[in-house]
């Protein structure tokens, strides 16, 4: 249940020699060598992150999921975007997207990513889509809803009808010790690991109860995915 766990189990394995014990020197050692010995990047995969979006490449934001048929292309209407100031993003690769060894998804294939995103204070959209790169299928062959890209690769996820992915913040992050400066940590790795322990505080009564069962009843949650239900049909 703990945010970001990862860091610190990737910092437990840098440290497992050491007894109680951390200087700085370690500590940027660890951040400039460690962590990228442990984690493998994917290339072209980075995103650019710029406060003024691209019409052509984030034309996601004035898509209306709402407006059509789940068969028909999603209707671009301009709807309102959230308020507040925003960050857009593009991936390192650019709108020709890379293409990755898929390590979970499809063991042994490849695919093609294309991402663009969009940040703002409590909402995140993500334009996430992946591709069959080996596969080039002919227009029939592909149909209206299973249509891939314009080069006729299949689509392997991602929304078909160009709406990304719009998650609304439901809770904020703080560090128990509520220093939040991880650059000169104390020396003493017990310091240092309650700095990378984080606290949950909510910041949206209404999807609290998509955290789990901690915040909700059984009968809460039956109300809400039967609405859910509802909803798709």
């Amino acid at each position: 249940d703990q945010p970001c766990m990862w860091w610190k189990e990737v910092w437990n394995v840098w440290c497992k020699s050491n007894k109680g014990k951390v200087d700085a020197e370690e500590w940027n050692e660890f951040q400039t060598v460690g962590v990228p010995a442990m984690v493998s990047p994917l290339e072209g995969c980075d995103v650019l992150w710029d406060p003024n979006w691209d019409p052509s490449k984030h034309s996601y934001l004035y898509t209306d999921e709402y407006g059509d048929s789940p068969r028909a292309p999603a209707a671009s209407t301009q709807p309102e975007l959230p308020p507040g100031q925003s960050c857009h993003a593009i991936m390192e690769a650019g709108s020709k997207g890379a293409i990755v060894d898929s390590v979970s998804m499809i063991p042994g294939k490849r695919l093609l990513i294309k991402d663009e995103l969009s940040l703002w204070n409590d909402e995140f959209w993500i334009n996430d889509r992946g591709y069959d790169p080996d596969v080039v299928l002919e227009e029939k062959e592909l149909g209206d809803i299973m249509k891939g890209n314009s080069d006729g690769m299949p689509f392997v996820y991602g929304n078909r009808r160009g709406v990304p992915y719009k998650l609304q913040k439901v809770s904020d992050f703080s560090s128990w010790n509520d220093t939040g400066n991880l650059e000169q940590p104390s020396p003493d790795i017990a310091d240092i690991e309650s700095s990378l322990t984080l606290e949950r505080v909510i910041a949206n009564d209404d999807l609290k109860w998509t955290l789990g069962e901690e915040y909700r009843t059984l009968d809460l949650y039956q109300k809400k995915m039967q609405a859910v239900d509802k909803a798709l049909e």
